[in-house]
């Protein structure tokens, strides 16, 4: 429910501060016309929003003066957010509790200072990334000044390069660097973004947008996206949609030690694998227990199909989104850090197992929701209960090994 009230009060203040985002600019219907709220002038209302914030505690005042001082001095080269956008951030991250904050482009510090706003008040913190030194130590410096540099962490030197040092799960992720980056950002931090979280991004312009960007964040089916302030610099922001099985309760989750230890399928086994699996650049592939990303990766570039990989495991998140970057299918390949038996698996056309039979047998009450025609594909362990399609068993030239790989098409065929 508050939740809810919060988002709405976002919504109240996003439509009464920049009218143009607002439909209803004349009278209601059925209502007197020309008496705009009760005979005030549109104009009253207007200035009463732009007095700007007001400080309930020292600490929020001393952010908010470095905020009126750099103001006073703003210049184009730091490229800052407007002070509207910068109290849309603020209200986004504290009306959505956040505790960890990563932003992309700090420039002198300016939208840091209004995320430090929301995060004095959440216990958060924030982590930042600027790769022009200059604009960096002024960051610092105002940091200092506003007396929440213990709450933010600045990191020097080129973001594409340095966000491994990120950890999940992300609450609220900003991005305001170099346009044509936002779709690398997006692919590398968006598995570490919780469900329910947001992606913000500033500068959604028709000038200055990435046309992939926006591909990406709308076609996305994990994604909602809207524009706000579409007459101004454009700021997107992308809900990271719960889950089926999650409630709003338990959005932050922590997840257990994997259930198998990694073993990378070998390269030939993989392409057998998919193979059997008759892949089309048409399908959808989810990868269950993704490892190391090989069988995305392989679905991607050998058949140009859009692939999800999950995995519990942070470490093999990484190694995934390496292997995603090093062979350039980051516009088909998501990764994301989820525990698969939390998984609705009613939309892929493709899915592929390299799990224990105990876990295999698990996953049949998901796998039964799969569409019909649905094909499963897993290596080396079958699944007790349900009978196969097909089963091959396969010489990896790359191992040495025999390996055997099971398909079922939905519906599964239980054994009676």
């Amino acid at each position: 429910m508050f939740k809810k009230l919060a988002l709405s009060l976002v919504v109240v203040y996003i439509c009464t501060c920049f009218p143009s985002l607002n439909a209803q600019d004349g009278p209601r219907p059925g209502g007197p016309p020309g008496r705009p709220g009760r005979g005030q002038s549109e104009s009253t209302v207007l200035s009463s929003f732009d007095k700007g914030p007001l400080s309930n505690s020292d600490k929020e005042r001393k952010i908010l003066d470095v905020l009126d001082d750099m103001d006073k001095t703003r210049s184009p080269r730091n490229m800052n957010v407007s002070r509207e956008d910068g109290r849309i951030l603020r209200l986004l991250v504290e009306s959505a509790g956040a505790k960890n904050v990563v932003e992309i482009g700090t420039s002198n510090g300016y939208s840091g200072l209004w995320f430090s706003l929301a995060l004095t008040q959440t216990g958060g913190k924030l982590m930042t990334f600027e790769i022009d030194s200059q604009r960096a130590a002024l960051a610092r410096q105002n940091f200092k000044k506003a007396g929440v540099d213990n709450i933010i962490t600045l990191i020097e030197g080129d973001a594409h390069n340095e966000l491994t040092k990120v950890r999940g799960p992300v609450d609220v992720l900003f991005l305001d660097a170099d346009k044509d980056g936002y779709i690398d950002y997006l692919n590398k931090l968006l598995p570490l973004v919780k469900r329910g979280g947001l992606i913000i991004a500033h500068n959604i312009s028709p000038r200055q947008a990435d046309p992939k960007f926006i591909e990406a964040i709308n076609s996305n089916p994990d994604l909602e996206s809207v524009l706000l302030q579409r007459d101004g610099a454009g700021l997107s922001v992308s809900l990271k949609k719960l889950s089926s099985t999650q409630k709003v309760e338990t959005q932050v989750k922590v997840f257990h030690e994997p259930d198998v230890i990694f073993v990378p399928t070998p390269q030939d086994v993989v392409e057998k694998m998919l193979e059997l699996a008759e892949v089309k650049k048409t399908d959808l592939v989810y990868d269950l227990g993704c490892g190391d990303g090989r069988i995305v990766v392989t679905a991607a570039k050998k058949y140009g199909t859009k692939a999800f990989g999950f995995d519990v495991d942070p470490n093999r998140i990484e190694e995934s989104l390496e292997n995603v970057k090093k062979n350039n299918v980051g516009d088909l390949v998501t990764i994301v850090q989820e525990d698969v038996f939390t998984l609705d698996l009613s939309k892929p056309d493709v899915i592929t197992l390299y799990l224990l039979p105990s876990l295999n047998v698990k996953l049949i009450p998901q796998l039964e929701k799969c569409k019909p025609g649905t094909r499963i594909v897993s290596h080396d362990f079958d699944m007790a209960g349900v009978t196969p399609e097909k089963q091959l068993s396969i010489a990896s030239q790359e191992d040495g090994s025999l390996h055997e790989v099971y398909l079922w098409i939905a519906p599964i065929k239980k054994e009676k």
